[in-house]
């Protein structure tokens, strides 16, 4: 996961989205189960744009390769629990996005957060599988859950999206060389847990590119020539640029490898291309 700007709301979004939700209110009002007019679909190329393409999840391709989900973030219609036994969580099945054994608890709360279906801010492009197949009507919080658009005493949410404007994805995850991912606070495992971002699949997506991420920080820690450094740096950074997929994951390496902040490595690389005398040393690598 790689921090994002939100994209900002368009000026005629919430005359677009008011008579829905008008409709919705008032369908709640009466007890009733209402139903939602995608509208949001209309502003999936916004938030296409915003992620180049990717998404917000699991850092995957989605534009040019699959439709993908403008995904509801906190769920419209109801809110589900994954069951506290970890072996009923599910697993994928081999070879196929699908999902096995993936159970929630008996409680289901309905209806969910409705007041939040024509919420610009509530909003990101998915991939279908972190979406359809493993998120799903999940969303985990820390505490009681309050369902109603005026909460006094709502849990914490757990689960992190791009968007969230402290993100610091090195605080929350880690990344392995074959790809695996873990993580470091209950929002990383919760958000790991509900996405599936462990799954098979994306481990063998990442693997090359997470173990020569570090395998190349292994190599920056050794005695290099003056251009032997600069080559993998400017690898690394070609690797964690903004239009890669997994460039989150290889930020995230790189920071928790170097103690560095991603911005800090344009800073040195300009500075070992122009001297001779460069510093070669990176911390904790």
């Amino acid at each position: 996961m790689r921090k994002l700007d939100r994209p900002d709301e368009p000026s005629d979004f919430r005359v677009e989205v008011a008579s829905a939700y008008a409709s919705v209110a008032r369908t709640i009002s009466k007890g009733a189960s209402p139903a939602f007019p995608s509208l949001w679909s209309k502003f999936k190329p916004i938030f296409a744009k915003a992620q180049l393409g990717k998404c917000g999840y699991c850092e995957g391709q989605v534009h040019g390769l699959q439709y993908g989900d403008v995904e509801h973030i906190q769920p419209k219609a109801e809110v589900h629990d994954l069951a506290d036994d970890p072996n009923e969580w599910g697993e994928e099945v081999p070879w196929s996005s699908k999902v096995r054994n993936r159970n929630t608890k008996k409680e289901i709360e309905r209806p969910g957060y409705w007041w939040r279906a024509y919420a610009w801010d509530n909003y990101l492009l998915s991939c279908q599988t972190c979406n359809q197949q493993w998120k799903r009507n999940l969303y985990p919080v820390n505490g009681h859950r309050i369902l109603g658009p005026t909460p006094n005493d709502a849990g914490e949410p757990l689960l992190l999206s791009p968007f969230d404007e402290s993100l610091q994805p090195h605080e929350h995850f880690a990344y392995g060389r074959l790809g695996e991912i873990r993580g470091l606070t209950p929002h990383g495992r919760a958000t790991i847990a509900t996405c599936g971002l462990d799954r098979p699949s994306l481990r063998l997506a990442r693997q090359k590119l997470a173990s020569a991420t570090h395998d190349y920080l292994d190599e920056v820690g050794g005695d290099l020539t003056e251009r032997e450094l600069l080559r993998l740096l400017r690898t690394i950074e070609r690797d964690g640029a903004d239009v890669q997929p997994y460039c989150g994951m290889v930020r995230t390496i790189f920071r928790q490898r170097t103690n560095m902040d991603w911005t800090e490595l344009a800073t040195l690389i300009g500075r070992l291309a122009t001297s001779r005398t460069p510093d070669h040393s990176l911390c904790d690598c």
